[in-house]
């Protein structure tokens, strides 16, 4: 036994599998550039009456009309488009002229109405033999253009021989018309070939084997040797046809076919349409003059290097003068972007993504102005409009519905209104992403033409794009714009940063709830943070009274407008502290006092006497409070901070060493030391785990030695480290290639164990640059003080 198909799944093939007419007419033209037709593809509709003139006669005749048949034959000539071609109208007139009743007129009305609109797709490709239409055309599913295609992926070829192979787009004239005609020819063919397919057949086999249904091709006329071509015809349209639909269908669809940013030499193809021969006018490509005008760019390239992805990305801006930023990203950074730790898919997802390139444009919808070699301002917004939102190509040509309007297949309307300016929106975008069929062989299309085949490396790709996107050109802009702010006059929003001090107070009290759930210890040191958080609402609320009434002093209002970010700064050591203490608690039996529990809330206790200590900074017209050093063992410090994550060093199967000889004495604060260690552990804990993603078996180990002369700490680990590029990037604020969570800020622990270090008068560096990796950096250096002077 095997599989039979009946004749109405071939219909259902037909209606389902083509969404729209303007796939259908896509799929049709996709031909045509497979058949390398030199001379583009002639797309020509024929309409000698519209749907609803014929709809509007038939209900007049049913009405039986004063007058009879004459009144019913004046009113089709009436109704005519006066523009159709001279035979389509002698066929409709033709049809009915016989008719003596009105049944009669009905009858041939409706069969001349049949074939008297159509749709002519005809190109000058290598055409068809007859051969290939009784085996090849005939065949739903062919695998003739597969196997070139899967041969040119193995060889690892640039281009794809074919735009199309999955033998389905044919389908696309029975979307579009019940009856089809293709006359086509090599160049060696002596005779035109033909096949004509009544879809109706199929309605009337219904249930019957879709065999049923005998379609043979046919010879017809003579051609001239050498020639090649394929001319479709499709009649008995199914729907309404206007020059109205045709050219939006131009506009939105065909025109955005092809690459907009192809004018660097390639020659496109040429699509030419027309409606009763009046030529449509197409949106023509994305002028290169508009692109030079965006207010921002970002563009990028993905590529797999001996098996090693890298990202190279460059963000520049115009509108806020802003500098131009590289960055580039290994394969550790991508681990953290692109999700693959929690998404649960294989980390060898990020190489057989394959090569891809992006290039985005932003532009201020309140700055766009009159632009040389497009036109004035409203010519400049219809082109933005008419191409604004993400397309994806592949090899050159457009992968459907990417970039469509309403579509928001990168997330990026999601994001934007939930950040602050709503900038990185579709409606003011225009960007491709250029992907190929042999380069990222994986991301496939659906078979209904409607986006790419649900994969891990689809998923990887848009997590990129909108990480890229959401994160670091959404931060470069508003960085910029920051920028260009202070050189006017440094702005402080009083509002925006007392949320973030709010949405941190809520994290702490969740945290303090739970602690007081899973441990019955000393309720004081509870009450110190809450203690502690109030102070800091009680500090903000005093700079922002300040600022308020210190407007008009610029002088002084630049000295206060960074009370705002350093509430925010010691606000988060605070929640860092109470949070990484749940976590320590979460995995200690409750209500039990040991080792673990003592060494977790001495931890918590010193940040939280520094954080304490440092609230008096935040008062802007007093002098800072001097905060009280002592000689201290480095030794007994970084031991009780191991021994506070030694549970979690088993749990992430980490080794932790540490040599500490105890004669190495420090003149510090011994809370700021707890916080550098802290935030370094934290830091190696993460990477040590995206490392793990690749090599499920790495062994992840953290290193502390203490050195005398002056007195230091080296902390080391193991894991992927930190390229030599961004050994100053990393102690920048809200500089991380970690995947943000939610609506948090990241980035700021590094600068923060750098300032600590800085008010002990010592400082925080890296070192020993390619001990464990080459061209990175695993190890940080602390040297700290070792007495007053």
């Amino acid at each position: 036994m095997a599989f039979e198909i009946t004749a109405r799944t071939i219909l259902h093939l037909g209606a389902d599998l083509i969404s729209s007419d303007a796939v259908a007419l896509y799929e049709l033209i996709k031909n045509a550039i497979d058949a390398k037709s030199a001379t583009g593809v002639e797309v020509s509709l024929e309409i000698a009456i519209k749907a609803s003139d014929y709809a509007a006669v038939v209900a007049l005749a049913q009405a039986t009309p004063v007058g009879g048949v004459a009144a019913l034959r004046e009113e089709v000539h009436k109704r005519m488009q006066v523009d159709a071609p001279e035979d389509l109208k002698c066929l409709l007139l033709g049809g009915i002229s016989s008719a003596n009743t009105v049944s009669q007129f009905l009858v041939s009305f409706e069969a001349a109405y049949r074939f008297c609109n159509r749709i002519i797709v005809s190109d000058t490709g290598h055409g068809m033999s007859a051969d290939d239409l009784r085996n090849i055309f005939l065949t739903i599913g062919t695998t003739s253009r597969t196997r070139d295609v899967e041969r040119a992926v193995k060889a690892g070829e640039e281009a794809s021989p074919y735009l199309g192979e999955k033998g389905v787009g044919r389908l696309s004239a029975m979307r579009l018309g019940k009856h089809l005609r293709v006359e086509t020819a090599k160049s060696d063919d002596s005779h035109v070939n033909v096949l004509e397919i009544d879809w109706t057949e199929f309605e009337k086999a219904f249930d019957k084997p879709a065999s049923s249904v005998v379609i043979r091709p046919t010879i017809g006329a003579k051609k001239k040797v050498g020639e090649s071509f394929t001319k479709i015809t499709i009649s008995d349209l199914v729907s309404s046809w206007s020059f109205t639909r045709l050219t939006e269908i131009a506009r939105s669809q065909i025109a955005r076919m092809m690459d907009p940013f192809s004018w660097s030499g390639r020659r496109r193809f040429q699509i030419r349409m027309s409606y009763n021969d009046i030529a449509v006018e197409q949106v023509r490509t994305v002028a290169a003059e508009l692109l030079k005008s965006a207010h921002s760019v970002c563009t990028g390239t993905y590529k797999v290097i001996e098996g090693e992805p890298k990202l190279h990305l460059v963000l520049t801006s115009d509108f806020y003068d802003g500098p131009r930023i590289e960055h580039t990203f290994d394969t550790n950074d991508l681990l953290g972007m692109s999700g693959v730790q929690s998404a649960g898919f294989p980390v060898s997802v990020l190489r057989s993504l394959g090569n891809f390139s992006f290039e985005f444009y932003w532009f201020n919808r309140q700055r766009i102005k009159a632009t040389p070699g497009i036109g004035d301002r409203e010519a400049v917004r219809g082109l933005i409009k008419a191409w604004n939102g993400i397309c994806l190509f592949r090899d050159g040509y457009r992968v459907l519905p990417y970039g469509d309007e309403g579509d928001d297949w990168l997330g990026l309307d999601r994001e934007a209104l939930s950040a602050g300016g709503y900038k990185l929106n579709t409606k003011q975008l225009i960007g491709r992403v250029a992907i190929s069929r042999t380069g990222n062989s994986k991301l496939l299309d659906q078979t209904n033409r409607q986006g790419l085949k649900d994969c891990p490396e689809k998923d990887g790709l848009i997590e990129l794009l909108n990480n890229i996107v959401s994160r670091w050109w959404h931060d470069y802009l508003n960085e910029a714009g920051s920028a260009q702010k202070s050189i006017k006059g440094l702005q402080f929003d009083p509002s925006k940063e007392g949320a973030v001090v709010g949405s941190l107070e809520q994290r702490i009290r969740t945290s303090l709830k739970v602690i007081r759930k899973d441990f019955k210890g000393d309720a004081e040191l509870l009450e110190q943070v809450k203690d502690a958080f109030i102070e800091i609402k009680d500090a903000h609320t005093r700079a922002v009274a300040r600022i308020s009434a210190m407007e008009e002093e610029k002088g002084r209002l630049t000295q206060l407008a960074g009370v705002g970010l350093m509430i925010e700064v010691i606000a988060h050591e605070l929640t860092r502290a109470t949070e990484l203490t749940q976590m320590t608690l979460k995995s200690i039996n409750k209500k039990s006092v040991d080792a673990d529990t003592s060494a977790a809330f001495k931890v918590l206790g010193e940040q939280i006497k520094v954080i304490q200590k440092r609230l008096y900074t935040l008062e802007p017209l007093s002098v800072s409070a001097r905060q009280k050093r002592s000689k201290m063992s480095l030794a007994e410090i970084a031991r009780y901070v191991l021994d506070a994550h030694a549970a979690q060093f088993d749990r992430h199967q980490i080794d932790a060493q540490i040599s500490a000889p105890k004669s190495v004495i420090g003149f510090v604060v011994e809370g700021n030391v707890v916080q550098i260690l802290e935030n370094l552990i934290n830091n190696s804990l993460y990477w040590i785990e995206v490392h793990r993603c690749e090599h499920p078996h790495f062994a992840g180990k953290i290193n502390i030695e203490v050195i005398d002369s002056p007195p230091r700490i080296r902390f080391s680990d193991n894991g992927p480290g930190i390229p030599v590029s961004r050994v100053e990037s990393v102690f920048e604020p809200f500089f991380s290639t970690k995947k943000t969570s939610g609506n948090r800020r990241q980035g700021l622990g590094l600068y923060i164990a750098r300032q600590n270090a800085e008010l002990l008068g010592g400082g925080l560096f890296l070192v020993d640059e390619g001990a464990i990796h080459p061209y990175r950096y695993n190890t940080f250096e602390l040297e700290l003080k070792e007495s007053a002077e």
